[in-house]
């Protein structure tokens, strides 16, 4: 029984061990995602993004703790705190499984409305306050994706699309796109004129759209994989659990 209870700590141990670095992969994931491409939430208007990354992130830390405290309460054997752990592995196996399902809802419903949000933003886009949050996106945007407004039906290259923004082309004999759809150290307006060959020639929904849906299938397959960690944390905790006398 003693034999059998001791290799028992042992995969807690090396459970828990695994937990805590695929946890730390986990909380570097979610904090890339929100610091480098955070800047799109304001086109996308879909709070589903940002809020899987938190979830994600705050989870991670907090598994990081509890791995620490598997070890400790393995290490004791004290089955109030083997089962305090295998509760709170459970809470957040429930937490990271909704945190998947809602990446993976946001994969499928982005594409539906970011099209409609971004032409709005277009119009709203004001060169004259640099700080506005719509024009700040915009601005990260087209310069952080190498793009030049998007493609729709009106248009048949997808900067002509700044054409709808009233503060840039007040009257049909403006051509003007803001200096972030210049490629990098090239002016692309003269006058009231776009030198068509200095300008960016990406789609900003195309890109963007790839970008988070790539970004929403990895936050989700990330946390169904560490969901399925946890139960291999809390078979093992519950087998020496059940050994503890």
């Amino acid at each position: 029984m003693a034999l059998k209870r001791h290799y028992a700590r042992l995969v807690v141990y090396l459970s828990n061990i695994i937990i805590a670095i695929c946890a730390v992969v986990l909380l570097a994931l979610g904090i890339w995602t929100m610091n480098d491409k955070s800047f799109l939430e304001e086109l996308l208007r879909n709070r589903l993004y940002m809020n899987t990354a938190y979830i994600i992130v705050i989870s991670s830390f907090i598994l990081i703790l509890l791995s620490i405290f598997g070890c400790f309460a393995a290490y004791k054997e004290v089955k109030c705190l083997l089962l305090t752990y295998i509760m709170f592995m459970s809470l957040f196996f429930v937490i990271l499984l909704v945190g998947g399902i809602l990446a993976y809802i946001f994969r499928e419903q982005v594409g539906n409305t970011m099209k409609a949000e971004m032409i709005a933003d277009i119009r709203n886009y004001d060169p004259d306050d640099p700080e506005n949050t719509v024009t700040k996106a915009w601005d990260e945007t087209q310069q952080q994706l190498s793009c030049c407004g998007l493609m729709t039906e009106q248009v048949s290259l997808a900067w002509e699309m700044w054409r709808y923004n009233k503060v840039l082309n007040p009257t049909s004999q403006f051509e003007v796109v803001p200096s972030s759809c210049c490629m990098t150290g090239e002016e692309c307006v003269v006058g009231n004129k776009t030198v068509v060959e200095k300008v960016m020639t990406g789609d900003c929904m195309v890109l963007a759209l790839e970008y988070v849906q790539h970004q929403a299938r990895m936050m989700g397959g990330a946390a169904f994989a560490m969901s399925c960690l946890l139960i291999l944390g809390m078979a093992s905790t519950f087998s020496l659990f059940k050994s503890i006398v």
